[in-house]
């Protein structure tokens, strides 16, 4: 089984590159589908940086730096690691990294 269709979220949506979809920031309407490339902390479901949703680029621009790789999270995960005291915007290299605290 490849990563096409990757059965349902907890939404009941069908996941994966195959199927059509609309970016999930409330109000945007751009074209994208629920493959890895859109996934909100780049794998499908909650993550340990990233929600379950899928969003297109505008949305979901926001690199985390967990040490071993970088992934993307949506404008509202960003906003919670920062506030979560953990994370940190490092300025520098235009990702968030963990708070050395």
């Amino acid at each position: 089984m490849g990563w096409g269709n990757c059965g349902k979220d907890s939404k009941g949506r069908a996941i994966g590159y195959a199927f059509n979809a609309t970016c999930d920031h409330v109000g945007c309407n751009a074209k994208i589908d629920r493959g890895l490339s859109y996934a909100c902390g780049g794998m499908h479901g909650e993550t340990e940086h990233g929600c379950e949703g899928y969003f297109c680029a505008k949305h979901m621009s926001n690199y985390v730096d967990d040490g071993d790789r970088i992934v993307c999270v949506c404008n509202s995960c960003a906003k919670e690691l920062v506030s979560s005291g953990e994370w940190i915007n490092d300025d520098s290299e235009g990702v968030l990294v963990r708070s050395e605290s």
